[in-house]
């Protein structure tokens, strides 16, 4: 993944701010961020991962993979 911003800056997502299902665990929420994170060098390179930051219903936050997400029905 080539890094595109700061070190865990935020990427842009069409789904940001909609209600969001994750099907691996079928959570859903209110998508509030994607960012890319630092996995760590490997061969020598830095290597990042994007992250979706998702508020439950419970308001509590869960991370989900960004390319998994799908638009769900919700307030």
């Amino acid at each position: 993944m080539v890094r595109r911003g700061s070190v865990f800056g935020e990427v842009p997502c069409r789904l940001q701010g909609k209600q969001v299902r994750d099907p691996a665990t079928g959570r859903e929420g209110r998508l509030m961020a994607v960012l890319e994170e630092p996995l760590g060098a490997v061969d020598g390179r830095q290597r990042y991962a994007e992250t979706a930051y998702v508020r439950g219903v419970d308001a509590r936050e869960f991370t989900a993979s960004p390319t998994t997400l799908t638009e769900a029905e919700g307030p």
